[in-house]
Parts: C-alpha cells; structure tokens; sequence
C-alpha cells in the first residue's frame, strides 16, 4: 500500500467545509456518471468545487473531457461544457487513482436485480474495492445508491475497510444519502428536493451535510443511523408503485362496472387524503420495478406482501392492455395474428428518452408472439436508433400510423397530446382500434370518426 497524505475534511469545522469546497480547497470523486451521477458531478463543480468522475466506461469519459453530454437532459449539456472548460469537472476510468487524491468519495452506480428478482450489488462491491486501495484517511465516503437497509454498512463499508486497511469512524468517515431524483429532470431534482442523510457517526452525518448542502436547496433530514436512510429511499418509491398498482387495480374495475375511472379518479382526488394516480401501461424506469425487491431481500417476503403484490398487479398491465387491443380487433372483425400494429411510444414515462424496464417493450413482445406485426413511434428517438433496437419504425407519425388495425399510445409525449382524432381516421385501416393506456384521447372522438376505441379505465367504453 502506497503512501497518500491524509485529507483534512473530517478534521475541518463542518461550519467551515461548504466555503472550502466551494473554493476548490477539497476534492471531490464521483463514481459512477450515469444519469445521477453526472448531474451530481456538474453541480459540485459549478459550485467551484475541483470534481474527478470516475466510470469505467472509457467512451463515455473520453465524451465528458471533451465537453459533451452523453445525457440527453434539460441544462446539462450547457452546465458540463462550461465545468470542463473551466477545468473544475475532469473524468477517468481510473477509480484507485481518483480515490487517492480526492476528500470526498460518492458513490453513484447502478443497484440491479439478477434474474432470479434478487439484488445485485456487484457495480457497488467492484466501485469499492479500488475505492478501498485508494483512499486516504480523514476522507468521507458517501454512498448515494439505492439499497436494501444495511447494505451501505455490510457492502460499503466493510469492503473498503477490507481493502484499505482503515476503520470506518476513526480512520475515514461514511455516510448515506440516497439521490431523490427523475430522469430527465436530474439537475433540478438534485437542487430542490430535500434529502436524508444518515452516517456512521455524528462527525460523518455532520461533513455530509455541510458538503451536500453546497449544491442542496431543500432540507437536509438527518436520520440517526445510516439504515434509516436508506429505508427511507425504499419506502417512498415503493410506495408510489403500490399507489399506481392501486389505481391500476380500480381502473380494470371501472372497465367491468361501466365507469369512467379518470371521472372516479378526479371525483376522489378532490378529498384532500387522495392521491390516485393515472393507470397505464405498466411501471418502467430503473426504479419503481427493482427497489420492492431490495427491501424483500432484507426481510422475510412475508412482511412486505403488499410491495410485491403490486409489482405483480403492475407487471401484469402490459397483457391487459392487449387484451383490450384483442377486444377491440374482435369487434371490427379481425384477430391479433397478421394485424398491424402501431405503438406510439416506447421510452417509459413521457418526454424522456429512456426504455428501462419500459413496460412498452414486454407489450411489443407480446404482440409478436401473438403474431401481430409492429411498427413503432416514438418522437424521443430516431428511426435508426429505434432500428438499432430490433424494431421495425417509421420516420414520421403518419407513416407509422398508415393502414395501421390498431395505434396503442403507451406514453403521454407532448407530441402524442397533441394528436386529433381525424388524422388518426385518417392514416388507420378502416374500422381500425386505438388503445389510449394514458388518458389523452377524448373515446367520443374516436368513436365520430369511424375507429373502435379502447383505454385504460375508460368503462364506458370497454366493450
């Protein structure tokens, strides 16, 4: 183990750290510069910070040193231009290298799920096992990914303990704040969203706080410990998956009992404790599909029944929707082999040019097995890009929709908003079905010109 000089952070007046790291007095490390990882590394050293991002994938760091965004993000590739020109943000693959000149050390990279629904935490163990090699006493650690409680504690902390030879809480400090942030809207998330923080001690709690809060504007929430920190990540998203599970679930009610649920929905909602969501396709995103699991692991299934009903609930959305397209193809005389499809949208939340995890996808492969021919849609991505991903697709709307049978809208883009019922009338085949699984399309439209319509919820014309 080579020698590195110690760093003062932790020895510095927690009062003292967000003037210092503003002037570029500390250096900060950011492993992993993905979607939060990057924003976060840019926001640091708009902030004057001297900021080194570390990923291993050497096309995406050679992209960032020469001042380009691989991010397609509202103000980030503006932000990461100037912090590159400025030389405050610069990027490596070299994580041992970062670490032993760096007095903040965050960790940001991908906590997955392996196919059997368990938790994959090797992005994080291989992060800290150079971390671990690399870092110099009187650091901080502070792990930003989402986990189950008592991972940054048996994963992070006794791995670069392992490989460092340090303690936690005596030799180098640790802490956690999980990032409260979507994609597409990272920058300004990262700012104004309040955040917990826990630590292995005080002294950790303290530095994190005072360094967050260079970049923070919401309320930094100091939890006791580092495991209610992470919880605390868990159970808000999870519990938005059950909430859409739930509007899900009431929303293939409303079809069978001849009700409108968007009607129901806005009724409940004017009840200040309700806050039904819009039903869908499914649930995508790195999130919501993979976090109810993290927790599972953590605990015994039993204890966590309704996370894991509802991811089934969600899951399960996707065959609903075709059952209503096959519905629909029943009625005007043809079945789902041979008919053509057009899918309007295939990132996973609208406006956002992103398909992990995006339910759209399980919908196009369903259709497929069914033999169904598909065309896609979609304005966040180019023909080619969408080529490049197996699928057959269209330049223009219009093309994609000429002669279709049936148009399924899976996502609410702008584009699609704007989309009226005759020129839906007019590209489709005749007497052909549009599936609306986000609510923008008026039923009474579609139905004046000549189309079979089919939505999400939509009772009143289920059938």
């Amino acid at each position: 183990m080579f020698y590195v000089a110690p760093s003062e952070l932790l020895t510095t007046d927690p009062n003292d750290i967000p003037k210092k790291l503003k002037a570029g007095f500390f250096t900060i490390e950011e492993v992993g510069l993905g979607w939060m990882g990057l924003p976060f590394a840019c926001l640091f050293a708009d902030a004057g910070a001297h900021v080194i991002g570390v990923d291993q994938n050497s096309s995406l760091v050679k992209m960032i040193n020469s001042g380009k965004s691989p991010i397609n993000e509202k103000g980030l590739p503006e932000l990461l231009r100037k912090v590159v020109r400025s030389g405050r943000l610069t990027a490596t693959t070299d994580t041992l290298d970062a670490s032993s000149n760096s007095d903040m050390i965050t960790i940001t990279v991908p906590t997955l799920i392996d196919r059997h629904e368990k938790p994959d935490y090797s992005h994080v163990e291989e992060a800290c096992i150079d971390i671990g090699k690399g870092i110099r006493q009187g650091a901080l650690v502070l792990f930003q990914s989402t986990c189950g409680p008592g991972v940054t504690d048996r994963i992070v902390r006794s791995t670069i303990e392992k490989y460092s030879g340090l303690k936690a809480g005596e030799d180098f400090g640790i802490a956690y704040s999980p990032v409260r942030a979507m994609g597409g809207q990272g920058l300004c998330d990262l700012q104004k969203y309040s955040r917990a923080v826990g630590g292995i001690d005080r002294r950790s709690t303290d530095v994190a706080v005072a360094a967050l809060s260079c970049i923070v504007e919401g309320k930094l929430i100091r939890t006791r410990d580092m495991p209610t920190a992470e919880a605390s990540k868990l159970f808000e998203t999870i519990y938005r998956d059950v909430t859409i599970a739930l509007s899900n679930e009431f929303a293939i009610f409303c079809e069978d009992a001849k009700i409108d649920y968007l009607e129901a929905m806005k009724a409940a909602n004017s009840q200040p404790y309700s806050h039904l969501l819009l039903p869908g396709v499914g649930v995508g995103g790195h999130c919501l599909p993979v976090y109810p699991y993290l927790l599972a692991f953590e605990t015994e299934t039993s204890k966590v029944k309704i996370p894991m009903e509802s991811r089934r609930i969600n899951d399960e959305m996707p065959r609903h929707v075709l059952r209503l397209a096959t519905d629909g193809l029943r009625v005007s005389g043809r079945s789902v082999k041979r008919s053509r499809f057009t899918v309007l949208g295939i990132a996973y939340r609208p406006n956002v040019k992103e398909t992990r995890f995006a339910p759209s996808l399980e919908l196009v492969n369903l259709i497929k097995k069914r033999g169904g021919r598909v065309c896609i849609y979609d304005p966040m991505f180019t023909p080619e890009e969408l080529k490049r991903m197996g699928y057959h697709a269209e330049p223009t709307l219009a093309g994609a929709l000429e002669k279709a049978d049936c148009a399924i809208i899976t996502v609410a883009h702008e584009e699609f908003k704007a989309i009226k019922a005759i020129d839906l009338g007019g590209n489709m085949s005749k007497n052909a079905v549009v599936v609306d699984c986000t609510g923008i399309i008026e039923p009474a439209q579609i139905e004046k010109v000549g189309l079979i319509y089919r939505g999400v919820g939509r009772g009143l014309w289920s059938k």
